[in-house]
């Protein structure tokens, strides 16, 4: 047992180098960006965090329509839960919204991994590579275009909100 144990604290230790080791590295370029684009990096992180609360209340609504739908006993049809097609395709919708700041981000940075959430989230037993220049604005144009369809779908849908608002 103590060597299982010893094993997963030193896993932990190196998981913990790895990660200040990365954060020096992140700290280090960012203190060498702009001002203007530290600050953009800070808009998409607020982005970043809109999009996750987004992504839990569109799971929130998909769970209640589906166990509305189970409810009502209509597991043959939609019956009366006629939104639950719409929320999981919401719910989907908003996961992919949730990479289009983290792709944007790295393309303004030219960094990858995207740095806009957290570096504790990174678990890794190997080092964390840190990569800058073309590649990583290729990466974030990759990750972006992943997100594009969750974008489009959240812009088209925050328009129609803001017209029957009005």
């Amino acid at each position: 047992m103590n060597s299982t144990a010893s094993l997963q604290n030193a896993a932990s230790v190196k998981e913990l180098e790895y990660q200040e080791k990365f954060q020096a590295q992140v700290n280090q370029y960012m203190a060498k960006q702009h001002l203007i684009i530290r600050g953009l990096h800070l808009m998409l992180q607020g982005l970043s965090l809109f999009c996750f609360v987004l992504a839990s209340v569109c799971f929130f609504i998909a769970l209640y329509y589906t166990c509305l739908w189970a409810a009502t006993g209509s597991f043959t049809s939609l019956g009366k839960a006629t939104n639950l097609p719409i929320a999981w395709v919401s719910y989907g919708l908003s996961m992919s919204f949730m990479v289009f700041p983290w792709g944007l981000d790295s393309m303004l940075l030219r960094v990858f991994p995207a740095i806009i959430f957290p570096a504790n989230w990174y678990r890794s037993n190997k080092p964390i590579q840190f990569k800058t220049g073309i590649g990583a604005f290729f990466a974030g144009l990759g990750i972006m275009c992943a997100g594009a369809p969750g974008a489009a779908y959240f812009i088209g849908l925050a328009s129609q909100v803001l017209q029957k608002l009005s």
